[in-house]
């Protein structure tokens, strides 16, 4: 099945050994959830906002297609089961990013070695 990156970064998938499985190119037009923020009051000094997201600006669905995105607008668009997300980060010595282990299908149920749905 293809997938297509819309992050604006390179997803690079690495093994345990951290050989590269499989690297997708950052999108030359990335999917955003944009913030707006609203002051509330301050806590301690603090200022405290409120926050509103936008939904992402995504391709509609394609059959047998899937999107790598962020977090952020996967959880901006819980309708989708397209949808799949970098987990289990690997970062270098100094706290970067540098791939991932696995992408997550953040729409799947998650179950438990039983077959019992624990989450969703």
């Amino acid at each position: 099945m293809p997938v297509v990156n819309l992050t604006s970064h390179v997803v690079t998938v690495v093994d345990e050994q951290a050989r590269v499985i499989r690297s997708w190119p950052e999108s030359p037009e990335p999917a955003r959830v944009e913030a707006v923020r609203f002051p509330l009051r301050e806590v301690e000094g603090v200022p405290l906002m409120a926050e509103e997201r936008t939904r992402a600006v995504l391709p509609e669905p394609v059959e047998g297609v899937w999107f790598i995105v962020s977090s952020v607008v996967s959880s901006a668009h819980p309708e989708r089961d397209d949808l799949l997300v970098p987990s289990d980060l690997v970062r270098d010595d100094r706290g970067v990013v540098t791939g991932c282990r696995s992408l997550v299908l953040t729409s799947a149920p998650v179950r438990d070695r039983e077959g019992e749905k624990v989450l969703h």
